[in-house]
């Protein structure tokens, strides 16, 4: 499996940059989501107290952290199937922004929504070669540590 890792994928420091781009994009789109979702609940419902917008924020925050950092740390630790987490989280994001389009009402809105380009940008990079090359290069770590190891070695030779 190592050696097929270098056969099929191009070991640049472009693939890390682009895993990393990846789940930073995700994680923004997450961030600026969670405060719009609930001020859009604050315009249908009524005023939140205090205590009410911290909770739901904090719960909010809480979910969304939770989905988006599990799921990449079973990718580090070489499980590709996560990413399939990242997709529904992504796509997750981007139903949510939709719904924002039509219900959010504030002075400036399309200032706010203009953040889905990160998600969007996030599913754009999960598609490339170097994301991939990402997902399988810590895949092959997880297969064989050892001779991954020494085809790295023989690759500086």
């Amino acid at each position: 499996m190592p050696d097929n890792f270098f056969e099929k994928h191009d070991f640049s420091i472009g693939m890390f940059v682009v895993g990393i781009a990846v789940i930073m994009f995700i994680m923004f789109g997450a961030g600026v989501l969670c405060p719009l979702v609930i001020l859009t609940l604050q315009t249908l419902w009524g005023e939140f107290t205090p205590e009410e917008f911290g909770l739901l924020f904090v719960s909010s925050a809480l979910i969304m952290t939770l989905s988006i950092v599990i799921p990449n740390i079973l990718i580090i630790r070489g499980r590709p199937k996560a990413v399939k987490v990242n997709q529904i989280n992504i796509y997750f994001q981007l139903v949510c922004y939709s719904l924002l389009l039509l219900t959010f009402e504030h002075e400036n809105k399309w200032f706010f929504l203009c953040f889905v380009i990160f998600p969007l940008l996030a599913n754009w990079l999960m598609a490339s070669a170097k994301y991939q090359a990402f997902l399988a290069y810590y895949e092959a770590i997880r297969k064989d540590p050892a001779g991954f190891r020494r085809s790295i070695e023989k690759m500086h030779e």
